[in-house]
C-alpha cells in the first residue's frame, strides 16, 4: 500500500505542474495580444478624428484586432479554469468568484468584439452614404465608440476584483513568492486608480501606471512556466 501511494503521489504533482505551466503560457498570450490589439492595431484607428473612415479602410486590422481580442478573453477565462482545482483547496468560495468574474471578463470581450464589428460595418456604409446622411451616422459611431469605451472600462474593473483576489489567495498560500504577489496587488491598486481617473475623464498616469501589473504578469508567466508553484505548498 505505501509503495503503491508513493508511486502515484509523483504522477500527481507532475500533472498540476504541466497545468500551471499552461497556465503561465496563458498569462503571456492574454497581456501580448492586449498589447498588440489595444496599442498597436487598435489605438492609432480609434483614437483618430477620422476613425470612422480609416475603420472601413483598415478591415483587415480591425478583424484582426477583434479575433486577438476574443483570444485574451477566452485566455483570461482559461486561466481561471484551470486554477480552480488548485486554488479551492486554499478557500473554495475566492476560487469560484475569480472563476466567475473572469467569465465576466470574456462576456465583455465578446460584447466589445461585437461592438468592432458594428463600427467596421457602418463605416463602410459612411463610405457608400449620400451627404445627408453623413452627419447623423458620424454621431452614431461616435456613441458606439463611446460604449465600447465604457464597456472596456467596466472589463477592467471586474478584471481588477478578480485579480485582487488572486493575488490576495496567493499571498496567504505562498504558492509563489510573495514578493510577486505584493507586487501584483500594487499594480492593480493603481491601474484600479487609473480606470478611476478615465471614468471622469482624466488620467492618473497612463501607461506608466498600468505599465507595473503589465510587468508582474509577464514575469508571473515566466515564473510559471520555469518555475511553477511551490510543490512543498502543493503536496501540504
Amino acid at each position: 500500500m505505501a509503495s503503491s501511494y508513493q508511486l502515484k503521489k509523483p504522477n500527481k504533482m507532475t500533472s498540476t505542474n504541466k497545468k500551471v505551466r499552461i497556465i503561465g503560457v496563458l498569462f503571456l498570450l492574454q497581456i501580448t495580444t492586449a498589447i498588440v490589439s489595444y496599442s498597436v492595431m487598435l489605438d492609432p484607428i480609434l483614437y483618430d478624428l477620422n476613425f470612422i473612415q480609416l475603420l472601413a479602410a483598415n478591415e483587415v486590422t480591425v478583424t484582426v484586432a477583434m479575433i486577438l481580442d476574443l483570444i485574451c478573453g477566452l485566455s483570461v477565462f482559461g486561466i481561471a479554469v484551470l486554477l480552480f482545482p488548485i486554488l479551492k483547496k486554499y478557500n473554495e468560495r475566492i476560487a469560484l468568484w475569480y472563476v466567475g468574474l473572469r467569465l465576466n471578463e470574456l462576456v465583455t470581450f465578446v460584447i466589445g468584439g461585437v461592438m468592432l464589428l458594428t463600427l467596421l460595418s457602418l463605416s463602410k456604409t459612411y463610405q457608400e452614404a449620400d451627404s445627408s446622411s453623413l452627419d447623423s451616422m458620424a454621431i452614431l459611431a461616435k456613441s458606439l465608440l463611446r460604449a465600447r469605451g465604457n464597456t472596456q472600462d467596466i472589463s477592467l474593473f471586474i478584471y481588477c476584483f478578480g485579480t485582487l483576489m488572486f493575488y490576495y489567495l496567493l499571498f496567504q498560500t505562498k504558492l509563489i513568492p510573495r514578493f510577486i504577489s505584493v507586487w501584483g496587488l500594487i499594480g492593480v491598486v493603481l491601474l484600479f486608480v487609473e480606470i478611476t481617473a478615465n471614468i471622469f475623464k482624466t488620467s492618473a498616469g497612463g501607461m506608466m501606471i498600468m505599465m507595473p501589473l503589465g510587468l508582474n504578469e509577464i514575469f508571473l508567466g515566466f515564473w510559471l512556466i520555469f518555475k511553477g508553484f511551490d510543490e512543498q505548498r502543493l503536496d501540504a
